[in-house]
């Protein structure tokens, strides 16, 4: 897979480096182009089955379920089922069963090749269905983001929308501790400090969960290693750089700065993912790091707190950034036996209206909004960042990588960070390692 233009994919957000929108609305109704292989159209009952992670968001039911209910109104003969799995073993288990042969006929998979649910290891294993002369797919993918979604020219996956990657903020426990929102790596720590006064914890992080301890280094990262270089990851590219030798030492330091001045709560190695909300929520800590969206779950869940979402500050609030990707997207099973109905169901998301729609419901950012610049309402705080998107919005990092053990590497390397076990330096070369393995 190419790697990606980090100038590249901040131009996704970008509305005058794009496609308009409109051009996207016409676009996305388009048939297979030409010379694709017709798929059968099937006109008797079906039933096919949509995968996807555990739903994490404030409503009673997964956001999906709106989009496969006004599918079926449409479409009457194709029953959609669907089924979630845990956030953290979601790759795993789609892996397994693709290789078993009772996988689902659609699913969730991540961009690019470095998240343990991307879906390029996948398409060259030859499990999903090729979708590139599927025009309607094609048009569904940003100029700027295909090496995000194109796998040696071919596609396999369309983006369902974006998920800003965040704190998740109980503003009421800060306020009630006298306090607001760091906009520096200074004030973070002198908060640190105040809060483990009153005991509790300015941060909660999952030591257990490799992905959330991956995610909370890469928010660091984009503050500082790619505010002052966003090219980075194309200079790892063309072994121009490592991870060794490069700012990323800086990131995992800060981790164990953090750990040192009493930043992260008690037992923070050993916690699990699901101790995270319960805590924010209760205001045991002020912060966790997830997706912008999963912010609607607290607000649903604790009627008179005050939550938000924001950015872990760099050292200076000029040098702070926040990650923004069209990293969720649906793929296809290939040896699926309703294909042709599937990808009835993948067009029908992949209709701009209907990815506005999604994107409200999972508390996330839709393409078309993305690329008209729009902010949901929900998230004030981020306006200033998508405002100045050419400047202080970065890629999710990981995508960019070859293969998902570099962040396997960096997340099981922060809980030996936190448990005194391993240092920066070790954790680097064996993400060093990692990425040499290539693809």
């Amino acid at each position: 897979m190419k790697h990606t233009s980090r100038t590249g994919i901040r131009r996704f957000l970008s509305a005058a480096a794009l496609t308009s929108v409109a051009a996207l609305a016409l676009s996305a109704c388009g048939g297979s182009g030409a010379g694709s292989e017709p798929v059968a159209e099937e006109t008797g009952p079906v039933e096919i089955t949509l995968a996807t992670p555990a739903f994490t968001g404030g409503g009673t039911a997964n956001p999906y379920q709106a989009l496969i209910d006004s599918f079926h109104q449409k479409n009457p003969n194709i029953t959609i089922k669907l089924v979630e799995s845990p956030n953290d073993q979601h790759g795993q288990t789609m892996r397994t069963q693709l290789q078993a042969g009772n996988a689902p006929d659609i699913f969730y998979v991540a961009a690019g090749h470095g998240n343990n649910q991307s879906f390029a290891a996948l398409a060259e294993a030859g499990y999903l269905q090729d979708l590139t002369s599927e025009k309607w797919a094609a048009d569904a993918i940003p100029a700027s983001a295909k090496n995000l979604y194109y796998d040696a020219d071919k596609l396999y996956a369309v983006p369902a929308d974006l998920a800003p990657i965040t704190e998740l903020q109980n503003v009421g426990a800060l306020k009630a501790l006298g306090l607001k929102p760091a906009t520096t790596t200074a004030e973070v720590l002198d908060q640190c400090k105040k809060v483990r006064a009153a005991g509790k914890s300015l941060f909660a992080v999952a030591g257990t969960s490799g992905a959330n301890t991956g995610l909370h280094a890469m928010q660091i990262a984009a503050s500082l290693v790619y505010a002052k270089d966003p090219q980075w990851d194309e200079k790892r590219a063309k072994k121009e750089t490592t991870f060794a030798d490069s700012d990323w030492k800086k990131v995992l330091e800060r981790i164990v700065e953090f750990k040192d001045a009493g930043c992260y709560q008690d037992g923070a190695a050993g916690a699990g993912f699901d101790q995270l909300f319960p805590a924010v929520a209760q205001g045991k800590v002020t912060a966790v790091f997830a997706p912008a969206g999963a912010v609607a779950a607290l607000r649903a869940q604790v009627k008179d707190g005050s939550f938000d979402v924001g950015v872990i500050p760099g050292d200076t609030a000029e040098d702070t950034r926040l990650i923004a990707s069209p990293g969720n997207a649906l793929a296809v099973n290939a040896a699926g036996k309703h294909v042709g109905s599937t990808l009835k169901f993948l067009e029908y998301l992949a209709q701009p209206a209907n990815q506005d729609a999604l994107a409200k419901g999972n508390g996330n950012v839709s393409v078309t909004a993305a690329i008209s610049g729009k902010v949901p309402s929900q998230f004030p705080s981020l306006e200033p960042y998508f405002a100045e998107a050419d400047k202080k919005i970065v890629t999710q990092p990981n995508y960019l990588w070859p293969n998902s053990g570099v962040y396997d590497s960096l997340g099981t390397g922060i809980q030996g960070l936190l448990t005194g076990q391993a240092t920066p330096d070790q954790v680097l070369k064996t993400m060093d390692a990692e990425y040499d393995r290539g693809a």
